[in-house]
């Protein structure tokens, strides 16, 4: 950032920028991704920086001349070293916040950590440390703020309760959103499989699905087996 501060920018964990993606003090310079502070939040994930770059480019393109860049939700998947993270949303929250609920489970000697936090009966964030099966039903509920189980139990281990049944991607819409860090739907990756990619690589060189954190990666294998197991079918 001294580049910037020395170029007279207004400066803050990044460039501080309107919902033009504008510098505040500079107009004529646009910043986006980990460049970028808008609304006091700076955003390290792929997902946000795609949407700030296709917010930018209807803007300077002149394609879109009313495109705003007004926030985004951000859901992050990792795994590396033997270690798997999924983290979305408002997790700051703790027991005493009186306006949300929190379920949470601590298992230190396995370095397992599971956190869910609910305001009005939608879950508004979530971490999963160690042990991450329910991240995908988390997502999908956090993402689409739909109505949680009563059983809160469900949200954190698979097969507890009345949680819903969305951990297998064959049972999502085709609208629902299979990869959060670039933006690719289940429809998307059906559409790319009937266009002549057929192999999970081949999907992901097409639609850049799982080429971002990974973490969708057997999503995305598992809803090609489906369309291969369904298009033998046909045949037979």
């Amino acid at each position: 950032m001294g580049l910037a501060r020395d170029a007279g920018l207004a400066v803050g964990r990044a460039v501080i920028v309107d919902d033009e993606l504008r510098s505040v003090t500079d107009p004529s310079v646009r910043a986006i991704g980990e460049c970028s502070e808008h609304r006091d939040e700076v955003y390290g994930l792929v997902a946000p920086a795609w949407e700030q770059a296709a917010v930018l480019a209807g803007l300077l393109a002149g394609t879109d001349p009313a495109a705003r860049f007004t926030g985004a939700r951000q859901i992050t998947r990792l795994k590396a070293a033997g270690i798997e993270l999924a983290s979305m949303g408002e997790t700051h929250f703790g027991d005493d916040d009186e306006d949300v609920e929190v379920v949470r489970f601590t298992d230190a000697a396995r370095g397992t950590y599971k956190k869910a936090v609910i305001r009005d009966g939608r879950l508004i964030g979530a971490i999963l440390l160690g042990e991450t099966s329910t991240a995908g039903t988390l997502t999908q509920l956090y993402d689409r703020a739909s109505p949680l189980p009563a059983e809160r139990l469900g949200l954190l281990f698979p097969g507890v309760g009345a949680a819903p049944e969305a951990e297998s991607p064959v049972r999502m819409p085709d609208a629902a959103t299979v990869c959060q860090c670039n933006d690719v739907s289940k429809g998307q990756i059906r559409a790319c499989w009937q266009g002549g990619a057929r192999t999970a690589d081949a999907v992901a060189r097409d639609t850049r699905a799982s080429t971002g954190c990974g973490g969708c990666r057997s999503a995305v294998e598992g809803i090609v087996a489906w369309l291969e197991e369904q298009d033998t079918a046909d045949v037979a």
